[in-house]
């Protein structure tokens, strides 16, 4: 099968197509006709070699943490799910999205309503899952709280701001100048462009401050918080979890979100997108012989909403 493959780490121009077998079908497996993959930021960790010590050493690596496609096997446990099945799925570290087919364990993949195109749902799982237990369970947000989202335009932003407006809370998004019109659309109730105004130094408080670009620290926000206010982060770091460890003592909190898929989290994201409260804002696709190209533009930092790569 064609995939966008590595052989070795490095930079984006590492990433090129080539033939690669097909994934084999395990007992609990689900192979996918891949017709949409997401891009995210981790994947060009992933192929920086970021995450070595926490993946086999094998080369060819086929990237991609999430996809979207049809059902072409299932697993000889497998009862729920059949050919010819719309699904999306998330692969977790070893990805393998970017390609033909890709394989998932039955707990990771999810039937996909016939209202949500493919390019849609392959956008979803990571970010829309990132934002949604970030502010949830990291942040505990609750309707008519006050919550700040900084990275407001990205792939876990954009999400973000929609997902605090369905729990009800009132949202202060800091982005850019050149999104503040996008990020008005997905219903932030004030926005702050980082350009022009310190968001740390704003004169307003705060039960949650979701950091979904991971730039801020704790200590720059807490002056910000209410007395009882949580801080969420998307970036782990040791500096992160020490202050996770000493905040257990104190009345303002300090979190990280490491994304895990739910099948009850992914199917509640496709009901918001069913009923019209969600959608995936798609900045660009690529094809997967131009992968190289999606990964320079993602290290820019300056993608609005998700990249999809189209196979």
């Amino acid at each position: 099968m064609k995939a966008a493959i590595i052989n070795q780490y490095g930079s984006p121009r590492e990433l090129h197509t080539g033939d690669v077998p097909r994934p084999e079908v395990d007992t609990h497996d689900v192979r996918i006709r891949v017709h949409a993959a997401g891009i995210n930021p981790f994947e060009t960790k992933v192929r920086e070699g970021m995450m070595k010590l926490m993946q086999s050493s094998d080369f060819p690596k086929v990237l991609g943490g999430e996809c979207a496609g049809v059902v072409e096997s299932v697993g000889l446990m497998i009862n729920d799910l059949q050919p010819g099945d719309r699904v999306v799925a998330s692969l977790g570290l070893d990805g393998g999205a970017y390609a033909e087919y890709a394989v998932a364990k039955d707990k990771n993949v999810v039937k996909l309503p016939d209202e949500i195109d493919f390019v849609q749902a392959a956008a979803m799982p990571i970010g829309a899952g990132t934002a949604l237990q970030g502010m949830r369970d990291k942040g505990h947000l609750r309707p008519n709280d006050r919550v700040l989202i900084n990275g407001a335009a990205g792939g876990v932003g954009t999400f973000a701001v929609q997902i605090a407006k369905i729990i009800g809370a009132t949202v202060t998004a800091v982005c850019s100048t050149d999104n503040i019109a996008l990020v008005r659309q997905l219903g932030a109730d004030q926005v702050v462009d980082y350009k022009v105004t310190d968001f740390t130094k704003l004169p307003e408080k705060f039960e949650v401050i979701f950091d979904a670009v991971g730039k801020s620290s704790f200590d720059d926000c807490k002056n910000i918080l209410t007395e009882s206010g949580t801080y969420v982060t998307t970036k782990v770091s040791g500096k992160q979890v020490l202050e996770q460890v000493l905040t257990t003592f104190t009345k303002q909190k300090s979190e990280s979100i490491l994304f895990t898929f739910t099948q009850t989290d992914m199917n509640w994201l496709l009901k918001q997108v069913t009923e019209g409260r969600l959608q995936a804002i798609i900045d660009r696709t690529y094809s997967l012989d131009e992968l190289a190209q999606a990964h320079e533009y993602s290290e820019t930092g300056h993608v609005k909403g998700k990249l999809v790569v189209t196979v």
